[in-house]
């Protein structure tokens, strides 16, 4: 074994000293050993100090997406799987009677925005627990869909919602190709098998497809905003053409119930409990860099959770993302 293997290995056991002796997975629902491995676990801790019932406040802040690693320094930004988890452990444990779902996000992806709602819906209808929204300076697109499960949603007098609908885009560097002399073979099975190849111009068949696609994402949008605002389908198409709303404006239109801060969100939960001094308990995301990060610097053999893997498969896809 050469030199730079032993500093490999010598790396690796001081990382896992570390992590057994730092005790960052206080209050954790995933188990311990587990969650030095993954980003699943989360923690919580008092956010409002109060003599009765407990209240779980959850955030949902930055872009909605599936990362198995993030480069992010900030823990608050969105981990989709700790966020999965938090609400269903929001909604199973029985000392806490309602939720706060705090969303300051521009959206994101389709996929995430649908399994993250479904996940909520899934919960609140099994455990019937009240569910409130406060709206930070953005929930928009899927940000706002994942708003729609609420009994009542409170967006702060400055916050920017809507942009209800889905976006997808790619680029053709075909011309710059051609002035640097670059030039790609495809050998395919099929005409539409390299459908947004940045390399050639989209044809009409291929617009079609993936208009086809846009059209059926944005019909649940549709329903979904339909469904958790009691609003006929077509008044929401109205309302549903990708433009933003400022809180007055959506509150005008039925698409939140109120304007106020985190506060009265919170207040708002409690009343539905009748509950005067409830105890807010923030859950948290695990720390930003977790052990396969780690271990996935010091060599590609110790990548356990594919980040190399997630870093080339960065393709188009459909999104609930506002885009300005």
């Amino acid at each position: 074994m050469n030199s730079k293997r032993w500093v490999a290995v010598g790396l690796v056991v001081l990382l896992l000293v570390v992590y057994a002796r730092t005790d960052v997975n206080k209050s954790v629902s995933a188990p311990e050993g587990l969650s030095l491995l993954t980003s699943k676990a989360f923690r919580t801790e008092t956010y409002k100090e109060g003599s009765g019932d407990n209240i779980a406040l959850i955030r949902v802040d930055g872009t909605i997406i599936n990362q198995a690693l993030s480069f992010s320094t900030d823990p608050a930004a969105y981990n989709h799987q700790s966020f999965l988890q938090q609400v269903e452990e929001a909604f199973t444990r029985p000392d806490i009677k309602a939720v706060v779902m705090a969303i300051d996000s521009p959206g994101g992806g389709l996929y995430e925005s649908d399994e993250a709602y479904h996940k909520i819906m899934k919960m609140k209808e099994k455990h019937s627990k009240p569910l409130i929204v406060s709206m930070g300076s953005m929930a928009a697109s899927g940000g706002y869909y994942l708003a729609m499960p609420a009994d009542k949603i409170f967006a702060q007098r400055t916050t920017i919602t809507g942009s209800i609908g889905v976006i997808m885009s790619s680029y053709n560097y075909q011309e710059l190709a051609k002035k640097i002399g670059i030039q790609e073979e495809v050998f395919k099975s099929g005409d539409n098998k390299d459908m947004l190849n940045p390399m050639r111009a989209t044809t009409d068949e291929e617009r079609a497809i993936m208009q086809s696609i846009i059209d059926e994402s944005y019909g649940f949008f549709v329903d979904v905003v339909a469904q958790g605002r009691k609003m006929d389908r077509q008044t929401v198409i109205n309302l549903a053409d990708g433009r933003i709303y400022t809180a007055t404006q959506a509150l005008n239109v039925g698409l939140i119930d109120g304007i106020g801060d985190l506060d009265a969100a919170i207040a708002e939960a409690g009343n539905m409990i009748q509950e005067s001094d409830p105890n807010v308990l923030l859950f948290k995301n695990p720390p930003p860099y977790n052990m396969n990060w780690l271990l996935s610097l010091l060599s590609p053999q110790l990548d356990l959770l594919g980040f190399q893997k997630d870093m080339e498969n960065i393709v188009p896809r459909p999104m609930y993302l506002y885009h300005s």
